[in-house]
């Protein structure tokens, strides 16, 4: 069809003012200016808009349309019609209206149906002749629609005021809120396809976040300085900009936030390169402390089911509860501490450290207690060691506690940790030294049997300042079945033994600090065996009162005879070995009231605030014992 300029349609259009004819005349105006033109030059008519019609969000009324322009007292010019079927795409209207006879004149002025009015005009040659013309000019619409769910402000709320604003306005670019299937408009249904409007090279799937974050991400995409579990974190991604190598890796092997997460876990198991492991591995470390996730149970549970030939060490850290008992299990039999467990798991390796007692074979032995201790085996050579000093008792070599605490004098503060033994004493000097607290270390002997009610006096006569007495190692030692040590199972508790002495550090550190006390002394009434509990089920004596403390120790008899390897103290028989006496109930976890050195040495130090005297970066493979400044052998 030719195209018009606006003054020959207005002949054409006056042309058909003056016919009998009084079907509706069609004018293609696609041009924003020539609808304005026509609405200036036909003032005088009624005009009419079919936004009128559309109620809200609904679709055309057109009987209340074709009524209207009944009774209309005049001629009619009507806007919005072309609007209305280019984007609901209901061309059969046009076909409606077309041969309607209202009894007066009416104009529809259509945009963006020009190819549907000449199908029309192709059926029919009056149609073309006499009411249809084409105005020159050419505007294409862009129209987005917003599902209203996802809660956009738009320019136009519903349908009706999309119209409007194209009927009274002639805008031709728009956004939209409605729920009406309209055609030829960009729709958007969620705040991911809004994003891809704005930048439609945006490739990231719709399935990396939900809803409400994409709501987030499109008014603010800002993913700078968030944890790294966070979502926002994962968000950066999409744009390249995560920093951490770690965190590109879990990224890469993300297809959405919730893998994300499981990936912060996991994506480790999938790294062969050595060095790049451990870069990795430490980013990770630093990455997990302190975030409680529901995939560490998965994680841990997809470890056990590795070949065992794999060290599973390598994939844990000591962040968690769970994973450093997961570290203990995996020990668990094992002739020697891996060094992988030292490296991942820091507190235990201070716990292994040597202690130098100024004795190379009690250096050695408690070396290798707490070795056994840890991975849970059988040591003859260990055992014929024991045996041995239930003999020699060199514990004898060792002042007693009531001696130390005498020449300290009472102008420290005292702390009583219930069942301390000397096996922690490396690991509270590498505490104290990464406190930056001073110490004076000093190895005291118990008074026997190794019972709380034979030590107790020492904190009783103190007639300085003292904590109230802590019996969390203790009651540790004493728990129900729950560890099932005495079963020979992974020693599990070790983990808590360890958390509670350096909390002890803390409370001496920030005791010594508010300047509550100018020093400090911690010591223990007793020590406690584990060893016992694992070896003890063998040999017993019967005698006639029964054994006590799980057959450690019993009051003397003039009938029986005291065994060669204990030894009698406060009317009772010790014993310096790990065997028992009958009659008494076998612990669980660990036990104390013999001789061996576990129960009957006891730690004596010192703090004060100063400088630090061992590096926290590298521990030493040994740390000192006591020397002739700080304690005098006997």
């Amino acid at each position: 069809m030719e195209s018009l300029s606006i003054e020959t349609a207005v002949k054409k259009i006056q042309l058909y003012l003056r016919r009998d004819d009084m079907r509706p005349y069609f004018v293609i105006a696609d041009s924003a200016t020539e609808c304005a033109e026509l609405k200036k030059i036909f003032s005088d008519f009624e005009q009419i808009y079919i936004s009128d019609f559309c109620k809200n969000d609904s679709p055309l009324d057109t009987d209340l349309l074709v009524e209207k322009l009944r009774i209309t007292a005049g001629n009619a010019i009507c806007f919005g019609l072309g609007e209305y079927v280019y984007f609901t795409g209901q061309e059969n209207i046009l076909r409606s209206l077309q041969d309607k006879t209202f009894g007066r004149r009416v104009i529809f002025v259509c945009r963006g149906v020009a190819n549907e009015l000449e199908r029309l005009a192709d059926e029919d040659g009056k149609f073309r002749a006499n009411h249809l013309c084409k105005i020159a000019g050419d505007e294409n619409f862009s129209v987005v629609k917003y599902n209203p769910a996802i809660n956009f402000e738009t320019d136009a709320q519903d349908f009706s005021e999309l119209l409007r604003l194209m009927e009274r306005e002639q805008r031709t670019s728009l956004t939209v809120k409605s729920y009406l299937p309209l055609v030829n408009v960009r729709e958007i249904n969620s705040f991911h396809d809004a994003i891809k409007n704005l930048e439609p090279n945006f490739s990231t799937s719709a399935d990396a976040l939900n809803d409400e974050q994409w709501r987030e991400y499109f008014f603010d995409d800002k993913c700078d300085d968030y944890s790294p579990e966070h979502w926002r974190t994962f968000a950066a991604s999409f744009k390249g900009k995560i920093s951490v190598e770690y965190l590109q890796h879990v990224a890469e092997r993300s297809a959405n936030y919730e893998e994300y997460r499981k990936n912060l876990f996991f994506a480790l198991l999938d790294v062969d390169d050595e060095k790049i492991f451990w870069q990795f591995y430490s980013q990770r470390k630093k990455i997990l402390r302190g975030i409680s996730s529901p995939y560490l149970d998965e994680y841990l549970e997809q470890l056990s089911e590795l070949p065992p030939d794999l060290n599973v060490i390598r994939y844990l850290t000591d962040n968690t509860l769970a994973e450093r008992q997961a570290m203990i299990r995996a020990v668990q039999g094992k002739e020697k501490v891996p060094a992988i467990l030292r490296q991942n798991y820091s507190a235990m390796n201070d716990y292994l450290t040597d202690y130098d007692f100024g004795d190379a074979a009690i250096t050695k032995y408690f070396r290798r207690y707490k070795q056994i201790k840890l991975c849970n085996v059988d040591d003859a050579d260990f055992l014929a060691q024991v045996e041995e000093f239930a003999r020699t008792r060199p514990y004898n070599k060792f002042e007693t506690r009531r001696a130390i605490l005498d020449r300290l004098g009472t102008d420290s503060k005292l702390y009583w940790l219930d069942a301390l033994g000397v096996e922690f004493l490396s690991c509270i000097a590498l505490l104290a030294s990464h406190a930056q607290l001073t110490t004076k270390i000093m190895v005291a002997r118990a008074e026997m049997p190794t019972l709380t009610t034979q030590n107790k006096d020492f904190f009783d006569d103190w007639s300085g300042k003292k904590f109230p007495k802590n019996q969390r190692l203790d009651d540790l030692k004493h728990a129900p079945e729950t560890f099932a040590a005495g079963k020979c199972s992974a020693p599990l508790y070790i983990c808590d033994e360890l958390e509670i002495i350096a909390a002890v550090i803390d409370e001496i550190k920030n005791t010594l600090t508010q300047r509550k006390a100018k020093k400090v002394v911690l010591t223990s009434d007793h020590g406690a065996s584990r060893l016992a509990v694992m070896y003890g089920r063998g040999r017993r004596y019967k005698v006639r009162c029964k054994g006590e403390h799980s057959g450690r120790c019993c009051p003397t008899s003039e009938i029986d005879d005291k065994p060669e390897c204990a030894t009698e103290e406060n009317g009772y028989w010790v014993l310096a070995n790990y065997d028992r006496f009958a009659g008494g109930r076998m612990s669980s976890v660990e036990v104390h009231g013999g001789a061996t050195l576990e129960e009957i040495l006891v730690p004596v130090v010192e703090f004060t605030l100063a400088g630090a005297t061992v590096s926290k970066n590298s521990p030493p493979k040994k740390i000192p014992g006591p020397t002739k400044k700080n304690s005098r052998w006997l």
